[in-house]
């Protein structure tokens, strides 16, 4: 009699363990698809022959670049994990003439978005491009220069979009 009575608490006690592990197992998946104090983006340009690489910062309300793996709720790992295709972007590349922006000469996606990682940096970032086939000549132009903006958003978070002023969007 003395020995079941030992035996039934601590069975009781490890179903309680795994029911609230549960539920916090379910809380923390409803969190999934969000990234964690995901609030804007920084984006900078690298100017190629063919292409303008775009790096994007994933950054929060101050502006500061979030870091990978801060939390459980990390883009690319678990139960929260975030694709490339859940992204949806646009860019709007406008040329420009007597200092102000002219003319829209590319309105559309970018092209192979990813995840990527700078290196010895925790920086959450995406790189993608925007090939310069895409971009339409404006003979009024008077400088190589033009105005990015791009605009990103996932299903639970955005849209986001920051601007870049005076960026090589045409060979010299």
């Amino acid at each position: 009699m003395f020995r079941f009575n030992l035996r039934r608490k601590p069975i009781f006690k490890s179903r309680r363990v795994l029911l609230v592990s549960i539920c916090v197992l379910i809380m923390l998946s409803c969190g999934s698809g969000e990234i964690q104090n995901f609030e804007g983006i920084a984006i900078h340009a690298d100017p190629r022959v063919d292409r303008i690489d775009l790096r994007i910062y994933l950054v929060d309300r101050n502006g500061t670049p979030l870091i990978w793996n801060q939390s459980i709720l990390s883009p690319s790992v678990g139960v929260s994990t975030i694709s490339e295709a859940d992204f949806t972007t646009n860019a709007k590349v406008y040329s420009i003439r007597n200092g102000e922006k002219h003319r829209k000469v590319y309105d559309g996606r970018l092209v192979d978005l990813r995840w990527s990682q700078e290196l010895n940096r925790l920086d959450r970032l995406m790189t993608a491009e925007i090939p310069r086939a895409f971009i339409e000549e404006d003979p009024e132009r008077d400088t190589p220069l033009g105005i990015i903006t791009i605009e990103v958003q996932t299903e639970k978070q955005g849209p986001f979009t920051d601007t870049l002023e005076k960026a090589e969007i045409y060979k010299f």
